[in-house]
C-alpha cells in the first residue's frame, strides 16, 4: 500500500466518523489557537510599546526627581535647564517638563474640552523621532516672551476638528482662574510622549469629566504654561538629549551629579536618570519572557489534544479489529498497518493545526483591533504550529498504531 492509498483511507475515515473526530481535534484546535493568538497579539504590543519609546527619541535620557521626599528646593528650576546644557558634558539640549490641566473653548467651533499642557522649552522636538506633521514648533524666541502657541497632538486635533492640519486655530484656555486664547503653530505625534508622563491613555479619547468632553494635548512654552496656570516653574522632570555617540548613562550619571551639587542634596534616590535606550530593552525581554511563558501554558493543552488523539485511536482499532485480520491474512505487513493508522493521526492532528491556525491568527486581529494596535504574526510561527501539531499527532498515535500492527491475524478474526 502506498502513501495514497493511506491517506485516501485514512480521509475516509475521519469522514465516516466526523463529529467524533472535531470533538477529538478540539484540544489541537484550543492549544494553536491560543499559542498563535498569544504570539502575534504579544508581539504586536511588544512592537507598539517600543515604538512609543522610539517615538520620544533613543537619545534622550528622562531624569526625574523623587516627589515622594522631595522639598521646594529639590524640584528641577528652569535656571538649572540652561546651566544643565551649558555646564554638563555630552549634553547637546535639554527640555523641561511641566504638566498642568485645564478647561478649554476651542473658539472656531464653540466646543468644550478639557486640556492637558505640557511646558516644554523648543528642544523637546529633538527628543522626538518625528517632527511637526503640519506648521512648526514653537521657538526660542517664543519661549522667552511666553508667547500664547502650541503645538497639539495629532489624536487630539483628529478627535476635535476631525482631521490633522489644524494650525492656525484658536483654543481659550482655562486653569486657576486664569484665561489665556492659545493659538496651534503646529501639529505633531506628542501623545506618545505624553503617555511617558502618566496621560497618555486617554489623550485623544472621549472620557467623563462632569460632562462628556474630549481630553487634548498641547506642547506650549514652559513659561507660557507658568502664566496661564499660575503655577511656579518647579520641575520634577526633564528631557535630557545627549550628543551623537555620547555615553547615554554617563550623561544621565553626570546630569544627576550636577542638580546634588546646585541643590545641595547628596541623599541617594534624589534624582534618577532613565535612558530611553534601556526602556526598549527592558519592555522587549519583558514582554518575549511573558509572550513566551503564556503561551507555553497554552501548549499545555496540545498535550491533553494529544492525548485524545490517542484514546480515539485507541477506539478506532478495537472499532477496526476485524478489518485488521483480514487485512494481515491477505498479506499485508506489520509496517503497512502501522502506517495506515500513524497517518489517520497525523491527519487528525494536521487537521486541527489548520483550523487553530485560522481561528489562532483572526483571534489575534480581532484581539489587537479592541486596542488599535497591529498585530505581528509570523509565517515561522504558523510553519512551527503546523509542525508541532503533526509531531503531535505522530507521537501519540505511534503505541495505537503498532498495537493495531501487532494483532493476531487468527485473533482479529474471531473478534465480534
Amino acid at each position: 500500500m502506498n502513501i495514497t492509498e493511506s491517506l485516501k483511507i485514512a480521509v475516509k475515515c475521519i469522514r465516516a466518523n466526523w463529529m467524533r473526530s472535531l470533538l477529538t481535534m478540539l484540544g489541537i484546535i484550543i492549544g494553536i489557537t491560543s499559542v498563535i493568538m498569544i504570539v502575534g497579539a504579544g508581539t504586536g504590543v511588544r512592537d507598539y510599546i517600543v515604538s512609543l519609546i522610539e517615538d520620544m527619541g533613543s537619545n534622550a535620557v528622562l531624569v526625574s526627581v523623587d516627589t515622594t521626599q522631595a522639598t521646594d528646593n529639590d524640584y528641577i528650576s528652569l535656571d538649572d535647564v540652561e546651566n544643565i546644557k551649558k555646564k554638563v558634558n555630552g549634553v547637546e539640549r535639554c527640555s523641561p517638563m511641566m504638566m498642568g490641566f485645564g478647561r478649554g473653548t476651542v473658539d472656531r467651533l464653540a466646543t468644550d474640552v478639557t486640556v492637558m499642557m505640557i511646558g516644554t522649552n523648543s528642544d523637546v522636538q529633538f527628543a522626538m523621532t518625528n517632527n511637526c506633521e503640519h506648521g512648526r514648533f514653537f521657538t526660542d524666541e517664543e519661549y522667552a516672551s511666553a508667547a500664547p502657541i502650541a503645538v497639539m497632538g495629532i489624536e487630539s486635533a483628529k478627535t476635535v476638528f476631525g482631521y490633522e492640519d489644524v494650525t492656525g486655530e484658536t483654543i481659550t484656555v482655562t486653569s486657576s482662574g486664569q484665561s489665556m486664547k492659545v493659538k496651534v503653530c503646529g501639529v505633531a505625534n506628542i501623545e506618545s510622549m505624553t503617555s511617558s508622563l502618566g496621560g497618555g491613555g486617554n489623550v485623544g479619547k472621549m472620557f467623563s469629566t462632569g460632562s462628556d468632553t474630549a481630553m487634548i494635548a498641547l506642547f506650549m512654552p514652559c513659561t507660557t504654561l507658568s502664566q496661564a496656570t499660575g503655577a511656579n516653574a518647579a520641575l520634577d522632570n526633564i528631557f535630557v538629549i545627549a550628543e551623537e555617540g555620547a555615553d547615554y548613562d554617563a550623561v544621565g550619571n553626570a546630569t544627576v551629579n550636577y542638580l546634588k551639587a546646585a541643590h545641595g542634596n547628596f541623599e541617594n534616590g534624589m534624582y534618577t536618570a532613565q535612558n530611553m535606550a534601556s526602556y526598549i530593552e527592558i519592555v522587549d525581554i519583558v514582554m518575549k519572557v511573558l509572550t513566551i511563558f503564556i503561551a507555553g501554558v497554552g501548549a499545555i493543552s496540545l498535550i491533553v489534544g494529544g492525548i485524545g488523539v490517542m484514546n480515539i485511536m485507541l477506539v478506532s482499532v478495537t472499532e477496526r479489529t476485524r478489518e485488521i485480520g483480514i487485512r494481515k491474512s491477505l498479506g499485508a505487513k506489520t509496517g503497512v498497518i502501522t502506517m495506515q493508522f500513524l497517518t489517520e493521526s497525523v491527519i487528525l492532528c494536521l487537521i486541527g493545526g489548520l483550523i487553530g491556525v485560522i481561528l489562532g491568527v483572526a483571534g489575534a486581529y480581532g484581539a489587537c483591533a479592541i486596542i488599535s494596535i497591529q498585530p505581528k504574526i509570523s509565517i515561522w510561527i504558523i510553519l512551527l504550529a503546523l509542525l508541532f501539531s503533526s509531531g503531535t499527532g505522530l507521537f501519540f498515535g505511534i503505541y495505537p498504531a503498532r498495537k493495531a500492527a501487532k494483532l493476531s491475524p487468527i485473533d482479529a478474526l474471531r473478534s465480534e
